[in-house]
């Protein structure tokens, strides 16, 4: 099987893939069931004879001499001569492949025409080495098989199998006619007595899931009234968080300005930027022409030697030099050469 015919399929192959799957892991399950218990469940089944002169279905009598039983599945053994067989040979395939390749040929395989008999077939022996197989084929006059249909459908118990005559219909070497005559619609594809059961384990299902679902729905309103009936708190706690933040940034913004605007701590950074020999003779705050008036450019006064750098000195020390110039309203002094640099400060 490719994925092009998986996806090429309509919806009845889809529908028989899934029923021959369940039937396989149903088989399968069955493998699983111990002994004792396939024999007790076969102990249950009841067998009966078919007769086609009167329609009856007549139960065979218990091996061991009980009275037959009324209850458990039916297991119906058709006479000899109420259907043709004969044994063919084809190359090994499997069950569903061997069912199509026998509908095909139903006409030349039996003589009663395709639209006329009911065809079932089993596989009776792999040949060695499993290239070929021997399959026995059973048809039935599609006028017997409803007449069969009717009876059946006078059973109160499930019809379990329709087996051709064999010596031990237990042994399973016999051909089953059950799944031919449902797919023909001559026997229910299921017992209806177990709809009930069905409809009451579909609600049990239904209900539980509708709890599970309710129980959700009930955690989560008991969390959101638990979060509603805490919320006060919260909103305190967030207000008390926002005041701490609003004075650590104010403690912050006041430690820099400090920092930056204290007239000791500004006085004491030029004073370490001037070159050796330099000294300052007046510091004046200007304005700078800002929006608000305020002035934070300082000017400073002063004299240096005849070398020092004063501006290349204040630029090291991290300062912002606006302006410099070597002509001073200073007057002259035999010490050094006046200077006036601006610098770009914060007012204290």
């Amino acid at each position: 099987m490719s994925g092009r015919s998986i996806l090429q399929a309509d919806m009845h192959t889809v529908g028989q893939w899934i029923a021959d799957g369940m039937r396989w892991w149903l088989d399968q399950l069955a493998a699983m069931v111990p002994g004792r218990l396939r024999e007790w469940q076969e102990s249950r089944r009841i067998f009966a004879d078919y007769e086609p002169d009167t329609g009856a279905l007549l139960a065979r009598p218990d091996p061991s001499g009980a009275a037959p039983r009324r209850s458990g599945p039916v297991t119906i053994i058709l006479p000899p001569a109420y259907c043709l067989s004969r044994t063919i040979e084809r190359p090994t395939m499997s069950s569903r492949d061997m069912e199509s390749m026998i509908q095909l040929d139903a006409a030349r395989i039996m003589p009663l025409g395709t639209e006329g008999m009911i065809l079932a077939a089993r596989i009776a022996a792999r040949a060695e080495g499993h290239a070929r197989m021997q399959i026995e084929v059973a048809a039935m006059p599609r006028a017997s098989a409803e007449a069969l249909g009717v009876a059946i459908a006078r059973l109160e118990q499930p019809c379990h199998a329709i087996l051709t005559a064999a010596p031990e219909p237990q042994s399973g070497h016999a051909i089953d006619f059950l799944p031919a005559f449902r797919k023909a619609g001559l026997v229910r594809d299921a017992d209806r007595g177990a709809l009930p059961l069905w409809i009451a384990v579909g609600v049990l299902f239904a209900l539980n899931l509708g709890l599970l679902v309710w129980r959700d729905t009930a955690a989560t309103a008991m969390f959101e009234a638990r979060i509603a009936e805490q919320q006060p708190a919260v909103n305190a706690v967030r207000r008390i968080n926002a005041r701490i933040a609003k004075a650590d940034q104010f403690a912050a913004a006041t430690v820099k300005a400090r920092s930056e605007g204290e007239p000791l701590a500004m006085l004491s950074r030029v004073a370490a930027a001037l070159p050796p020999g330099a000294w300052v003779q007046r510091y004046t705050w200007v304005a700078n022409g800002q929006a608000d008036g305020q002035a934070n450019d300082l000017r400073i006064t002063g004299y240096r030697p005849q070398q020092a750098d004063v501006a290349g000195g204040l630029r090291r020390a991290g300062l912002s030099v606006q302006r410099y110039s070597d002509a001073s309203t200073a007057a002259q002094n035999p010490l050094g050469q006046p200077f006036e640099v601006t610098l770009r400060m914060t007012k204290p």
